[in-house]
């Protein structure tokens, strides 16, 4: 999936880190970027409220 930022944007963001690197390895981690977008998104989500969970109990008797 593409990344939401430009490649321009996504420059100052390293720039910002201070981190030394090529352009070409800018350019790859810019290329996967829009996955650690998503990624980002699906943490930030709220998790679901316990009553829309399926209920699952587990037993160690048998037949139960």
């Amino acid at each position: 999936m593409p990344p939401e930022i430009t490649e321009t944007e996504f420059r100052a963001l390293v720039a910002r880190t201070g981190i030394p690197l090529s352009a070409a390895q800018i350019a790859a981690i810019h290329a996967v970027y829009g996955g650690i977008e998503a990624w980002q998104r699906s943490i930030r989500t709220p998790a679901p409220v316990p009553a829309d969970e399926p209920s699952t109990t587990f037993s160690t008797e048998p037949g139960r």
